[in-house]
């Protein structure tokens, strides 16, 4: 009893309950606008019921296709080919603009799907006028058995695609096709998703480091560029690393540098600056820049005696000592192992690490 009682009240306001006879009238529920309806002066008999109904799921079908068709051109024309834009953005704003383009697309596409609607309406039927519509509340057998089958099929396919994405990503589909050594088959399926869904970032990550296993190492570079660029994560160093390490390995030492001095200039804050100055000192030590790398670390044991938090001095102090070390300081490496409250036999304890290729957290070279 229950059931039906909650059947009988969603078949109420559903599509399906298109249609009321009454007083010799019959009122015939807008496509679009719930609340309106066309009444005409004679009461339908089942023939044209049914001619309406199917009248009904064509330009609800038209209109629906019409709204996808609308919003992939709004979001592959507009949004994806301009997506820097929405990246400096808070999300409430980039919700809001995507809620205003969802909102012109679907207005557009009803309000000329409706007026075909209207005039299919009056061939068919003949004169109406435009009246409230009031759903109800009588159980058309034939069409409230249709009604109970499109819900269960609906949410059969729901349930379907939920448990397909709860059970394994594409991104994890491609993860495993990295472990596998399968880098062109990685190369495939994120380039399909990179067209699909060209703003996800895990695509070009992934399809970076198979760039560069198969020896496509500016393919790769490119790859990691775009991820850096539209990823907004805690881990959005790592694609900037990752196409550090490959200039590094291809020995494009400039590019690399011009890379780290365009981020620490657009650095969103002290802590982000420290880091990509750190970053950069040790690039310098890695390719026997010592003087450059020195002039960098001695900025950094400043920035840390303003208590920045994200700096560690006394490991500051040890990386100084190795460049120190490799200047002949001898000095000098003493007083940074001496600030730093170790001994010379600690400076092979701490090196300075080389740049690494990273995916998903794991060192892979």
């Amino acid at each position: 009893m229950i059931k039906k009682n909650i059947f009988s009240l969603l078949y109420k306001y559903s599509p399906l309950n298109f249609y009321t006879n009454t007083d010799n009238r019959t009122i015939i529920k807008s496509i679009h606008n719930p609340s309106a309806g066309y009444e005409f002066d004679r009461e339908f008999n089942p023939e044209e019921i049914h001619n309406v109904w199917k009248e009904i799921r064509l330009h609800r079908r038209i209109s629906t296709i019409s709204i996808f068709i609308l919003f992939l051109a709004a979001l592959y024309e507009f949004i994806f080919p301009h997506f820097s834009l929405f990246l400096n953005n808070t999300g409430f704003i980039n919700a809001l603009v995507m809620l205003a383009v969802l909102l012109i697309v679907c207005n557009l596409s009803t309000l000329i799907c409706q007026k075909a609607f209207e005039k299919r309406l009056f061939k068919l039927c003949g004169e109406y006028k435009t009246v409230k519509f009031v759903p109800t509340e009588y159980l058309d057998k034939k069409y409230y058995t249709i009604f109970k089958f499109e819900l269960i099929k609906a949410i059969a396919v729901i349930t379907i695609i939920v448990s397909v994405f709860m059970c394994i990503s594409p991104f994890e589909i491609a993860q495993k096709l990295v472990h596998n050594g399968r880098y062109a088959e990685v190369i495939k399926l994120t380039t399909v998703g990179a067209n699909i869904f060209p703003i996800a970032q895990e695509w070009y990550a992934l399809r970076g480091y198979a760039k560069y296993k198969i020896g496509d190492y500016q393919g790769a570079i490119a790859d990691y560029d775009t991820a850096y660029k539209l990823s907004a994560d805690e881990f959005n160093i790592m694609n900037f690393d990752n196409k550090i390490y490959i200039k590094y390995y291809i020995g494009e030492y400039d590019s690399a540098l011009a890379d780290f001095d365009a981020e620490i200039s657009r650095a969103r804050n002290e802590n982000e600056r420290d880091q990509f100055l750190w970053d950069k000192a040790q690039f310098l030590y890695n390719i026997k820049k010592y003087e450059d790398a020195l002039a960098i670390y001695d900025e950094l044991i400043l920035n840390a005696d303003d208590d920045r938090v994200f700096l560690l001095k006394d490991r500051i102090y040890l990386e100084r000592a190795q460049v120190h070390k490799k200047l002949g300081n001898a000095g000098a490496v003493a007083l940074d192992l001496e600030r730093a409250g170790s001994v010379e036999s600690d400076l092979d304890s701490y090196p300075i690490p080389h740049p690494v290729l990273l995916i998903d957290e794991e060192t892979f070279d």
